[in-house]
């Protein structure tokens, strides 16, 4: 926050990270990770992108049930590197970076394949994504009224609403006591729930509203694979990241057939929404090279404003 990024900002970054992926101007192995409970991850995200000087890993976590230790669900570091000696160059907390760059991917997936026309958005999910998410999607889709909020736990969706409602005075947030209310209708609608081996979905095909935009950031755990099968266009962020977690048990439908990469129609490589009654999909999980062109830039902006502590090594 000090470091003074803010959404455009974010956007720009995030923005040039997908379009460097896109043209295979990046190096970004498949995610490494290890899965300690049912349900949890631990990923290795490692990646150099070359236009931004940007190159270093990230190690993040992700566990669900962590509220019964009063935690966040989501934890992390990263360490950014020099890509000309190889020398660590900092540390820096991944947390505020995923929360961050997350939600820029689905707003500039938003802007490229959600209806001109949308008004009305629902969000699965009001932690820190959820959050985040019903932040950052008003900038992109400057005609949305209405955002409509659901969480398992409903003091969470009832605080996100009661916090972030005077952030947004020209859009209505709304909490929702069932899944249906929040699906039916919203031309735009995210799941930022837990990312489950075996898939338990919730929204019922016939409640998608006809050319809705679809982004789970959590596979297809909230999802009928029905609604999956009959996309129009289904993207992703990375096709080569799916396959590994097709490899470990995720996804065990597989996928669809893949229109692109999200970072293709970002570029401008392949077309984004053709039709109004198209249904879109588009499948997020997040990539490295995401985290480390933002992290660069906060680096960059610490050492110019005098932030941040020197360690001993």
């Amino acid at each position: 926050i000090q470091a003074g990024l803010l959404p455009p900002d974010i956007l720009n970054l995030v923005r040039t990270a997908l379009t460097e992926h896109a043209t295979r101007r990046v190096e970004m192995p498949a995610k490494i990770a290890l899965h300690p409970l049912q349900d949890t991850l631990m990923h290795a995200m490692p990646a150099w992108v070359p236009a931004a000087k940007a190159c270093g890993i990230k190690w993040a976590e992700c566990f669900p049930e962590n509220h019964k230790y009063n935690l966040p669900q989501t934890s992390g570091l990263m360490i950014l590197n020099c890509p000309e000696t190889g020398w660590p160059l900092c540390i820096l907390d991944a947390i505020w970076v995923t929360a961050k760059r997350t939600p820029a991917a689905g707003a500039l997936a938003g802007g490229r394949l959600a209806r001109e026309d949308t008004e009305v958005l629902g969000m699965f999910g009001a932690g820190v994504q959820g959050r985040e998410h019903v932040l950052l999607l008003p900038e992109v889709l400057p005609r949305v009224k209405r955002i409509k909020v659901y969480d398992r736990f409903e003091n969470v969706a009832e605080k996100l609403v009661r916090d972030l409602q005077p952030l947004l005075p020209k859009v209505e947030l709304v909490k929702c006591k069932t899944v249906e209310e929040v699906v039916r209708d919203s031309s735009v609608v995210v799941s930022a729930t837990a990312i489950l081996l075996k898939p338990d979905p919730q929204v019922r095909d016939e409640w998608v509203a006809p050319g809705a935009l679809l982004l789970p950031i959590d596979f297809d755990s909230f999802w009928e694979w029905k609604t999956f099968s009959r996309a129009d266009k289904f993207l992703v962020d990375s096709l080569e990241e799916m396959k590994y977690f097709m490899t470990i048990g995720y996804l065990p439908h597989g996928l669809p057939p893949l229109h692109a990469e999200i970072g293709e129609v970002v570029a401008g490589l392949k077309a984004g929404r053709e039709r109004d009654d198209e249904l879109i999909i588009d499948m997020n999980i997040g990539m490295g090279v995401e985290d480390v062109v933002v992290g660069r830039e906060i680096y960059a902006r610490a050492c110019s404003r005098g932030l941040g502590r020197i360690l001993p090594l």
